[in-house]
């Protein structure tokens, strides 16, 4: 019975991850807000790399593609992404 307990939590934490965003689509979707919002020289990379870390803990990859498609304000404004505070130094809202 322990044995398949066991196997029920590791499938469901297996299946919680597959939506996890990979570090790379991250940072994408991070330096595309950076452009939106003009402030693409303001950060330094390892504080890119501390948001690259809370986007990959907080966000799911339909809200980063969403951000990475991202073209205008209104569309990252649209994309879960920027609601869960990943706007950086910026996220005073």
């Amino acid at each position: 019975m322990t044995r398949i307990r066991l196997i029920a939590i590791l499938a469901a934490f297996g299946f919680a991850a597959c939506d996890k965003p990979t570090p790379e689509d991250c940072e994408k979707a991070l330096r595309n807000m950076q452009r939106l919002l003009n402030t693409d020289n303001l950060g330094t990379t390892a504080s890119l790399q501390g948001e690259v870390r809370r986007c990959r803990g907080g966000s799911s990859k339909e809200a980063v593609a969403c951000a990475i498609k991202a073209n205008t304000l209104e569309e990252l404004k649209a994309c879960d992404f920027e609601k869960t505070g990943h706007a950086g130094s910026n996220s005073s809202k």
